[in-house]
């Protein structure tokens, strides 16, 4: 790739990808624009100011831009620098996420690792300082204690690579203020996110001081404090669970941002994101933004692939805590996975599924064969008394309400809710969600409707397959299918897998199959 900028062939996509540049740390994907190439050097700076850059000891950053693959390191912190509140800002800050993205045209992919803050490991500074058996958010605190942001981010990136991933190459680092995240979503016209429960938690309940949340479940837009909260949210779940619900908000922010949305607002994002970022391996030139476009360009409509964290424990216990631990051959496949994976999935074929109940009969008349063949994938009839819950919240849904006639075996059915949203031309729309609690630590899968036909929830499947006379578009996360989503109607209708792909490929589509209208 040519470093003296795009030659007419690649003006277009320049123009169109240029925005990208500006977002690559906070989105982890791309947002569109049309602006004339004599705005890049200011956008370049008010993306990457000089005085927002680190300079990074010599080995940690190879920062190559020669059209391969790129690797960044973002790290989501709480930096207060700027608060009001001198205990704010004199509190070493914490890095609630720790995030490898993988920029890859050669694979035509984006791909997306999360380190678990809880993972164990040793930390020692360049100056000998060592800190062993602490949690690897840690290092992020220990190097703000010894040498403020700079220290933060060095030492991060340092423990990662010496005791996660030692053949990690990485290409920029990024810290991410929260606070700054909050005004850059805002700035974007905030998220349509797929929340797939209720969540709910005020300040110093049990004690506990997370940050308050009160969202009900549903698709929804998230914007100020509701998305900072939504991402951050670790109360009944695992870091793991919460891991995947940063990675889902990052996917639905990716597929959101829109040339009308962005075009008149390039200034105010570059500098609402030039506040929010310190950066390592960037620089305040044009042909820094340029080159990034160009790389950012190719993966825009491309998969966003979640990659797996391998552990061997996910809950061991040391020092009166509980941490995550892994293995060198672990840490090793998970970054092959990263680097060199590709985006495969492996659905059943059309014929394996059970056939879909009959439209005009309730659950309960299904066949025994139809039957004894799901409850060979795990599945069994839902039972009577969540369609009569959804017969009372459908009296406000103008459109045929649809139920899955079939659940997994470990499911509880949550509390039904039908509720409108604006959609993004601020048209009411009508929807309603059935959740399914399928496990204890934060995994709930749903099915949802809506008469909105065209969210960006479904705007880039990964395949459609016709099944029968309903086209069923698929959209997966790596092998697994994360959401089914299918049209009758004026209606759209959507089954969601759980934040950590629990149920498998073939159980999201029989249940999706199975869903039938209500008595």
């Amino acid at each position: 790739m040519p470093d003296e900028g795009p030659p007419l062939l690649w003006w277009g996509m320049w123009k169109r990808f240029l925005i990208a540049g500006v977002l690559i740390a906070v989105l982890s994907g791309a947002a569109t624009a049309t602006v004339a190439l004599n705005t890049a050097s200011s956008i370049a700076n008010d993306i990457f100011p000089n005085i927002n850059q680190i300079r990074a000891p010599k080995g940690l950053i190879v920062p190559e831009y020669d059209g391969g693959p790129e690797t960044y390191l973002i790290l989501g912190s709480d930096r207060r620098a700027a608060s009001k509140d001198a205990l704010d800002r004199t509190d070493p800050p914490h890095s609630d996420t720790i995030l490898l993205v993988r920029f890859d045209p050669e694979q035509g992919q984006t791909s997306v690792l999360s380190i678990p803050r809880d993972l164990l490991v040793n930390i020692q500074s360049d100056k000998g300082q060592y800190y062993p058996q602490e949690k690897i958010n840690a290092a992020y605190t220990y190097g703000a204690i010894l040498g403020g942001t700079r220290g933060s981010m060095v030492l991060a990136a340092e423990t990662i690579k010496r005791e996660v991933f030692p053949a990690l190459k990485l290409n920029g680092i990024v810290d991410v203020n929260f606070a700054g995240f909050i005004k850059v979503v805002d700035t974007l016209g905030c998220v349509y996110i797929n929340v797939d429960h209720r969540y709910l938690h005020l300040q110093g309940e049990g004690g506990e001081e997370y940050s308050e949340i009160n969202l009900q479940p549903g698709y929804q837009k998230l914007c100020y404090n509701n998305a900072l909260s939504y991402v951050r949210y670790r109360h009944h779940d695992s870091d793991f669970v919460r891991v995947a619900r940063q990675q889902d908000f990052l996917r639905n922010l990716r597929e959101q941002i829109s040339p009308e949305n962005a075009i008149g607002q390039i200034d105010t994002v570059a500098k609402a994101v030039g506040r929010a970022i310190v950066t390592a391996g960037f620089s305040s030139s044009a042909d820094q933004v340029i080159q990034l476009a160009k790389l950012v360009g190719f993966s825009q409509s491309k998969p966003l692939r979640q990659v797996k964290f391998r552990v061997a424990d996910g809950n061991y216990p040391l020092k009166h805590q509980s941490f995550v631990t892994t293995t060198p051959a672990l840490a090793q496949a998970t970054l092959n996975d990263f680097l060199y994976g590709e985006q495969k999935v492996s659905a059943p074929k059309p014929s394996s599924p059970p056939p879909r109940a009959n439209r005009g009969h309730a659950r309960g008349h299904a066949s025994s064969s139809r039957t004894s063949s799901a409850a060979s994938l795990g599945l069994y009839p839902a039972s009577s008394s969540g369609q009569d819950e959804l017969v009372k919240a459908a009296v406000n849904v103008p459109f045929r309400v649809l139920y899955p006639s079939l659940q997994t075996g470990p499911a509880v059915q949550q509390p039904v809710r039908a509720y409108t949203l604006l959609d993004n031309d601020n048209h009411l729309r009508h929807a309603y969600v059935v959740p399914f609690q399928q496990n204890g630590l934060g995994g709930y899968y749903d099915l949802e409707g809506t008469d909105w036909l065209n969210p960006p929830l479904v705007a880039h499947p990964t395949e459609t397959r016709k099944i029968g006379a309903i086209a069923y578009r698929i959209f997966a996360d790596g092998s697994h299918i994360h959401t089914v989503a299918w049209r009758e109607g004026p209606v759209l209708y959507w089954v969601t897998n759980t934040l950590l792909e629990d149920l498998t490929n073939e159980q999201m589509l029989v249940i999706a199959r199975s869903a039938a209208p209500l008595r």
